[in-house]
Order: structure tokens, then C-alpha cells, then sequence
């Protein structure tokens, strides 16, 4: 792995683009959940080019971008690099390396708790806010994603998309602990497989798109044999061109039924969220 870690870096810190049509960009979202409780907040700055002919069906959003993440919610922050490349307009591929550190706030079920194995209860209730702790490690993430729209005549059109991640987490010294981030138990060293599937129709009205659909969002945990998964119904709004430097700002409403899950099995859960777009313009 640390191997691994180190070609990361070394990709990461070489492979921007640098020609003329390199852009800043910066992508933003900010996350609210209940059940769990919680609020994330993302942010991608990096640098932008197209690939291919951008005219040209097949290469349609084809590009290579480079650059800094962070992800933080009250109770972990996740800051390292990432290397996105979409050689073709229905593949996307994304590798990130990041340190993670992980505090208690006073709630339960809310900072680093140590567990005796993968089938002890995580419900919140049996991790008690003072005894929660903190803790540092890293994460390695894969991901890989297919896409693609249908035409629905000349109204709109049918967005189909799914994407595989395998996420490496090294957190804390306990032999098991509660991972916040992915919601179930993981090994001190763990691989965490999540595969989030989508089906949405799009209908644009005039600088406002509007989207509306299904989602599907699994987790598994392969030493465990841990499956986590939830389907929902989800609504998106999109106003385009809002600015020079914001090509869009996106607002959208996920509902959720936990068909699997350690603690939330049959329950409903709900997300909402604001995601923004900035483009810094080209690099001179």
C-alpha cells in the first residue's frame, strides 16, 4: 500500500493539465441528512482540460482534471488530492488520495469508537457521546463510472449512470471501530465497495433543468460480507449559466428506504443538498 500511496502522489502532482485550454474549476456541495443525523461539505479545486474533439458525440465532456479535495462534517475531515479522467463521454474514472481525522462532539454515536468486531451494534444509542474519541489514517478511493442519456422525443431526455468505488480506509488503533463516513463497521485496515446507480428524465425549461428519477445506493464490506443498501426516489433542480464563473447551481431532495442495514433495516431516511459549479476561467 504505501507504494500505492506514493504513485498516487506522484500522478497527483504531475498530472495537470497545462496547456492553454486548461481552466480553474471548483466544485462545491454541501449535504444534509436524517437518519443518520449529519451534514458533509465538499469542495474540488483543480484544473480542467477537454480531450478529444469536444464536438464529437463520443467525446462529449471528455476531460482530465487534477487537483485538491476536501470533504468535512462536524465530526471528521478528509483533505488530499484527486486525479479525474473521462476519456470518453460515458466513462469517468477518479482516484483520490487523502489523510482523515476523525473527533467526538458530545453526541452520541458522534466521534471514534473502538469495536470488539465487524457484528457489533453500531446503533447510536450503545455508543455513548463521553466515550467517543479521536483518531487519524488515511484513504485510498477508486471509483469508475458509466453513463449515458436516452432522447425522449424533443422534451427532454432519459440520464442513466452507475458508479463502482473501492475505497481503502486505515483509521485509529482499534483492532474494529464504527466508520462514520460509510455508516457500519470496518476493520482498523479495510476495503469498503459501494456501487450508486441512478435513472433520471431530464427536461430542460429554458436556463432551469429539472430532474426526477430513482436511485440505488449499496455498500459492502468484502471481509464481512456486510451489505448496506437503500433505493429512493430523488428531484433535482438545475439553473444554468447563472454567471460567468458559475455555470450552474443544482438543489435537490433524495428520499430513502434502508432495505439493508445494520441498525436502519425498513426504516426511511431523507437528504437534501446545494451544489454549485465555478469556473475560474483559463490558464494564461
Amino acid at each position: 500500500m504505501p507504494r500505492l500511496l506514493a504513485a498516487l502522489v506522484l500522478v497527483l502532482a504531475t498530472a495537470a493539465p497545462a496547456s492553454a485550454q486548461s481552466r480553474g474549476v471548483v466544485h462545491q456541495q454541501l449535504v444534509l441528512l436524517l437518519n443518520p443525523m449529519g451534514m458533509q461539505h465538499q469542495l474540488d479545486v483543480g484544473l480542467r482540460a477537454p480531450l478529444g474533439d469536444q464536438g464529437a458525440l463520443l467525446f462529449d465532456g471528455a476531460h482530465a482534471e487534477a487537483g485538491i479535495t476536501s470533504r468535512v462534517a462536524p465530526v471528521f475531515a478528509i483533505h488530499g488530492g484527486y486525479l479525474e479522467v473521462s476519456p470518453l463521454s460515458f466513462l469517468v474514472l477518479r482516484a483520490e488520495m487523502a489523510g482523515a481525522v476523525v473527533w467526538p462532539i458530545g453526541m452520541d454515536g458522534a466521534g471514534y469508537y473502538g469495536l470488539e468486531g465487524y457484528g457489533a451494534d453500531f446503533d447510536a444509542q450503545h455508543l455513548p457521546g463521553a466515550e467517543g474519541g479521536e483518531a487519524t489514517g488515511w484513504t485510498v478511493r477508486l471509483s469508475g463510472q458509466l453513463q449515458g442519456a436516452i432522447p425522449l422525443g424533443d422534451a427532454g431526455r432519459l440520464l442513466i449512470a452507475d458508479r463502482m468505488t473501492f475505497q481503502h480506509d486505515d483509521q485509529g488503533d482499534a483492532a474494529f471501530y464504527y466508520s462514520l463516513e460509510h455508516d457500519l463497521v470496518l476493520a482498523r485496515s479495510d476495503w469498503v465497495v459501494r456501487n450508486d446507480a441512478f435513472v433520471l428524465a431530464e427536461f430542460p425549461v429554458d436556463d432551469v433543468t429539472i430532474r426526477a428519477g430513482a436511485y440505488s445506493d449499496l455498500r459492502w464490506v468484502p471481509r464481512s460480507e456486510y451489505v448496506g443498501h437503500q433505493v429512493g426516489p430523488i428531484v433535482a433542480v438545475t439553473f444554468e449559466r447563472v454567471d460567468a464563473h458559475v455555470p450552474s447551481i443544482s438543489a435537490f431532495v433524495r428520499g430513502g428506504y434502508y432495505t439493508h442495514h445494520g441498525t436502519r433495516q425498513d426504516e426511511l431516511t431523507v437528504l437534501g443538498g446545494l451544489s454549485v459549479d465555478y469556473d475560474l476561467g483559463a490558464l494564461r
